[in-house]
């Protein structure tokens, strides 16, 4: 019998593999889901993230385990997914920063922001609020806490922890030609500390931090959104007081590694959304001040290309160097 050219056989390798990943995605998920996530146990994204595991669990009937990789300033957690296996089974939930800050602050990034990914949608989102210690800040608005620092150049500290907290105080001087100075913090576990006691005095933050405020240890003036956040309905906007610009905040993702099968792309996405709904996660999202932000698929790509660009702009002109 003649035997068949080495051209045919490759082509039929080629088709019997297609067909067995075409079987395998049909059959997806048939193992456990890792959701790898750079945010630290027990913080509030870490919670959100738990919670919608929980719920992917429960509607795709395998385990889906939630694996904490800190560190990097989301780098860690995003290398970890972009060199794994492209087969469904391994997903980055993270921050906005891996995506948009990142790439303009950190040399030799150890993960293709660009091409590494296959982006999902966001899931859910939350503006910044501008925190002061009451008795190095003593101003009851947005609006007086500007003129104090413009009176005193140079004299007010912030803090900040990556540069998704370091933006809005780079956006004020920008916009409002006022001079404040920054210090970094490893976390803001480490941060809050020297803002009740006056070691630094103002911060921009998430909605984390409004049990000190709560408790009278700090002080909140403004959210940097265009309008007032449902959790802290009482508090202005930065557009309200007058200072425009200040509309930069957070956004959580899902990401699965490139070259993933476009039929495990869909179920997946189909799951996060799914999940999403659910009354635990929404629960979740509540705690943390954050709302749902669910994109269609296809969309992520874009609007995470239009953030990045904006925050290079702004990063640009501050003047930070990549390192």
């Amino acid at each position: 019998m003649k035997k068949a050219p080495a051209w045919v056989k490759a082509l039929m390798l080629m088709c019997f593999l297609a067909g067995a990943d075409a079987s395998r995605a049909a059959g997806f998920p048939e193992k456990p889901i890792k959701v790898v996530t750079p945010f630290t146990p027990g913080s509030a994204p870490d919670v959100y993230t738990r919670a919608l595991a929980s719920e992917m669990s429960k509607a795709a009937g395998v385990p889906v385990v939630v694996e904490n990789r800190p560190g990097g300033s989301s780098g860690i957690a995003a290398q970890l997914i972009g060199s794994a296996k492209p087969d469904g089974y391994n997903l980055l939930i993270s921050g906005n920063v891996a995506f948009t800050g990142n790439p303009h602050v950190i040399k030799n990034l150890p993960y293709d922001p660009v091409n590494g990914f296959v982006p999902l949608t966001t899931l859910s989102k939350g503006p910044m609020y501008l925190y002061v210690n009451p008795d190095k800040v003593r101003a009851a608005s947005a609006k007086e806490f500007l003129q104090q620092i413009k009176s005193n150049p140079g004299r007010f500290t912030f803090g900040y922890t990556s540069i998704t907290s370091r933006l809005p105080a780079e956006v004020l001087q920008q916009t409002a030609a006022v001079k404040v100075v920054g210090a970094a913090y490893r976390s803001g576990n480490s941060m809050m500390p020297d803002l009740i006691s006056g070691e630094i005095d103002f911060m921009f933050t998430d909605f984390s931090a409004w049990t000190y405020v709560s408790s009278g240890k700090i002080k909140a003036l403004a959210v940097t959104d265009e309008v007032r956040s449902p959790f802290a309905p009482d508090l202005p906007s930065f557009r309200e007081s007058g200072i425009d610009g200040m509309d930069i905040g957070f956004w959580l993702a899902a990401y699965l590694p490139a070259m993933t099968p476009e039929l495990i792309i869909q179920k997946m996405y189909r799951l996060l959304v799914q999940a999403n709904e659910t009354p635990a996660v929404q629960a979740a999202m509540k705690a943390s001040g954050t709302l749902a932000f669910i994109q269609p698929l296809g969309q992520l790509g874009k609007y995470q290309t239009k953030e990045r660009d904006l925050w290079g702009k702004i990063i640009r002109a501050a003047g930070i160097q990549a390192e």
